[in-house]
């Protein structure tokens, strides 16, 4: 990005001065002992930056005489017995339901009640 040339220029009788542009502003001052101080303080902005972008052309034409290869998925359903693990979890989790539902059945009778 070019930054544009920007000039100003003071002149005052005053011992301090102000200046300002579109990306900068400077004070300075004379202090009591003689010296001088100038500060330089630019300003936080976002300037757009030109660019060329290159032209993209697209083809529209749709060709109907194309094969279409498509997937087709086909889903079978297989009959089979459970195995002895799967029939084992399946009583298993009614058995520690009902294991369960023995220890804490003092809770379950007055919760039961409550709602009765």
């Amino acid at each position: 990005m070019e930054i544009p040339a920007q000039t100003a220029e003071r002149t005052t009788l005053d011992s301090t001065s102000h200046l300002e542009n579109d990306y900068a502003e400077s004070d300075a001052r004379i202090n009591p002992d003689g010296t001088l101080f100038h500060s330089l303080d630019t300003k936080p902005q976002m300037k757009p930056v030109p660019t060329e972008k290159q032209i993209e052309y697209r083809d529209s034409i749709v060709y109907r005489d194309r094969i279409k290869t498509e997937t087709v998925t086909e889903t079978k359903y297989v009959k089979r017995s459970l195995s002895w693990w799967e029939r084992t979890q399946i009583y298993g989790f009614w058995l520690a339901l009902i294991i369960i539902a023995i220890l804490c059945r003092k809770s379950l009778v007055s919760l039961v009640k409550r709602f009765i």
